[in-house]
């Protein structure tokens, strides 16, 4: 129930900030994206292009899921928990966020095949929550000495992906930041529950 409440209440603050954002400087990142687009080079869009699946469903999905089996036989059954949790409610919440913002895409060419409307990136959110997750996750294991680097790798890669959706044309820079902090804050708080969650038999 406690899980329940807190997605309720992400998708309500995200709602709320997407709709105050949009009307305070919706115009300036409409043509900051126009100046983007004037200026985007072949080799940025083929880094972007290769950067982004490292927030894409269809790469996460299936990779959280052989994550979550190792964490899990390696006895870590809430760790693993808290990376499924942290991925399905990430993706849950951006696109209900999605669907109540309803802001358009930017009017530049779009370099990569999009749906439905900009305001989070899902791309974002699901790669910083998935992201943290990991890395929260082996905070407790024989690798924990290496957490520093785990966790750095896991900032470049929500912060590339991030950017490779702003750089491909599909989303305004405000997008992509509501779509780190999103997904970000919401693996803080899955991780925190499922680790203090009482244990049941």
């Amino acid at each position: 129930m406690s899980l329940l409440l807190g997605l309720a209440a992400f998708v309500l603050v995200g709602w709320a900030v997407g709709e105050a954002w949009i009307s305070v400087i919706g115009s300036a990142e409409r043509e900051a994206m126009q100046t983007l687009g004037e200026h985007r080079t072949e080799p940025w869009i083929t880094l972007a292009r290769v950067i982004t699946w490292a927030g894409s469903a269809f790469v996460l999905i299936p990779l959280a899921a052989v994550c979550c089996l190792l964490l899990a036989r390696a006895g870590m059954r809430r760790q693993a928990l808290g990376v499924a949790l942290s991925l399905a409610g990430a993706m849950l919440i951006s696109d209900l966020v999605k669907l109540l913002t309803s802001r358009p895409r930017p009017s530049i060419e779009h370099l990569q095949a999009v749906a439905g409307s900009s305001f989070p990136s899902g791309h974002a959110t699901q790669a910083a929550a998935f992201w943290l997750a990991l890395a929260l996750a082996l905070h407790g294991a024989p690798l924990s000495r290496k957490l520093a680097r785990v966790g750095f790798g896991a900032l470049l890669l929500s912060l590339g992906v991030a950017w490779s959706r702003v750089y491909l044309g599909v989303h305004y820079p405000s997008d992509a930041l509501a779509g780190l902090l999103l997904g970000g804050a919401w693996a803080c708080f899955v991780v925190a529950y499922v680790c203090r969650a009482p244990e049941h038999a």
